[in-house]
């Protein structure tokens, strides 16, 4: 039986179960998923022999994926596993593998692994979003032909509205014997259009090292997860005048726009 090997994050857990139980419905049952292999105390050289025994491989690209050391230590094995099964056979057993853009997230720090632009297939976690993705999920797989599925290009790159938090004024500052770094802070709203002008916080503020539990957790978010934040979303409103203090930090950081109805710091 052949079977598709699924990386992915633990954080879309629920959205890989759905996309399990669509493959089964169409007449792909066999599947190993990353994250049971995982569970517990992992091997590295076990997950590496289950992907040498897959037929096929699919990553599920999120914001969530591209911070998780796992999936790019699969993705890497994944497209080794390719070249080897190409080079040693013609390719007469080939060895797909499909990269899955989860709400239109692009392939960000893993797009180097490929020797070029991979052709994504975008799905959706919205009510049918799976379903709709399924005829060119099954093409990949070789598992039904192409007809007028047509590839789809990775998601094209638009122009973000930007939070930026600006520090001026660094300095060291003495309290109590306790030497901290220190910087004058303010927000700045830079827009996407071209044209507009950029609009800053009424007021700024002082930052004083150590970070707190609740800015720490803020700057963390700037540094980690807006690089790979999904381009689609946009910023309604910009956040005037005198924004509340993220937190105590010494970077010049970019903070990223609000979903709509969201929060602001959490896809």
């Amino acid at each position: 039986m052949s079977k598709l090997f699924i990386s992915h994050s633990s954080r879309d857990d629920a959205f890989v179960r759905e996309l399990r139980c669509a493959l089964a419905d169409h007449g792909q049952p066999g599947w190993i998923d990353s994250r049971e292999l995982r569970g517990g105390d992992p091997l590295w050289s076990e997950i590496k022999q289950a992907i040498d025994d897959a037929s096929a491989y699919a990553v599920l690209i999120s914001t969530d994926a591209l911070q998780s050391k796992w999936v790019g230590k699969e993705l890497r094995h994944a497209l080794e596993v390719q070249k080897q099964r190409a080079k040693h056979d013609g390719g007469k057993h080939r060895f797909p593998v499909i990269p899955l853009s989860l709400n239109g997230t692009r392939l960000g720090v893993l797009e180097e692994f490929f020797g070029e632009e991979p052709i994504y297939i975008p799905v959706s976690s919205d009510a049918g979003g799976v379903d709709a993705a399924m005829d060119a999920i099954l093409v990949a797989l070789g598992r039904r032909l192409p007809a007028d599925v047509a590839a789809t290009p990775q998601p094209r790159a638009e122009p973000l509205e930007e939070l930026v938090l600006v520090l001026s004024d660094l300095k060291f500052q003495e309290s109590d014997g306790v030497r901290r770094a220190s910087a004058r802070a303010r927000l700045v709203y830079e827009p996407a259009t071209a044209g507009q002008r950029e609009v800053g916080s009424a007021q700024s503020w002082r930052l004083v090292a150590p970070m707190g539990p609740i800015e720490a957790d803020e700057l963390r978010w700037y540094l980690e997860k807006y690089a790979v934040w999904p381009s689609h979303y946009r910023l309604a409103q910009p956040l005037l005048p005198g924004p509340r203090a993220p937190g105590r930090g010494e970077a010049r950081r970019v903070g990223a726009a609000p979903a709509p109805g969201g929060d602001s710091r959490r896809p």
